[in-house]
């Protein structure tokens, strides 16, 4: 079965909600291990230039609470923002990992305060863990709050675009970890 990824972006105002699913030809620890390899990142991650754990606190039952600093760009067509986020991020060992934006760092005086709020969570379920490969169900949500309105049409394709990219590199980096190397994502509309 190929691995797929369903994106949908919704929005309200200045604020978009988005939801992808992922269903992926792995095991949850091999999903866990890549979507919490903050320093291997910038390697297959599409916006991503660096990524650092600058804390890490272990929290009762494995769980454990982490500051990070990550570095990049936003992309939409030709237009690229930079930018620089510290995220704290809570562990709950192969199950959740979510992250809130606590500061954002946009390069230009104009931009600096153009994001109010983010917030994202990735959630695993293991689906027939008896199938070779066996199967995992990865869903994220997001949160992306702006301060000024993006022109109405722009705004969810450029989140949209942004997301897809990133899951199918998430998928992509899955797959070559648990040695489907060259494996793409079906994306689903």
């Amino acid at each position: 079965m190929t691995d797929e990824v369903k994106v949908e972006v919704r929005r309200s105002g200045r604020r978009f909600e988005a939801e992808a699913v992922l269903d992926l030809g792995a095991d949850a620890q091999t999903i866990w291990d890549t979507i919490t390899d903050y320093p291997a990142l910038p390697a297959f991650m599409p916006g991503i230039r660096s990524c650092r754990v600058s804390e890490r606190h272990a929290l009762a039952g494995g769980d454990e609470r982490l500051v990070v600093e990550q570095q990049g760009e936003f992309r939409f067509l030709m237009f690229a923002q930079t930018m620089k986020v510290l995220l704290h991020i809570e562990h709950r060992a192969l199950r959740v990992a979510e992250a809130k934006a606590v500061r954002f760092d946009l390069g230009s005086i104009f931009t600096r305060k153009a994001i109010e709020v983010f917030e994202g969570r990735y959630e695993l379920t293991p689906l027939n863990t008896d199938d070779r490969p066996p199967r995992t169900h990865l869903s994220y949500t997001a949160t992306i709050g702006l301060r000024l309105p993006p022109p109405p049409s722009i705004g969810n394709l450029a989140v949209r675009q942004n997301l897809v990219a990133q899951l199918e590199a998430v998928a992509g980096e899955v797959a070559r970890r648990a040695g489907r190397p060259g494996a793409r994502p079906r994306i689903v509309k």
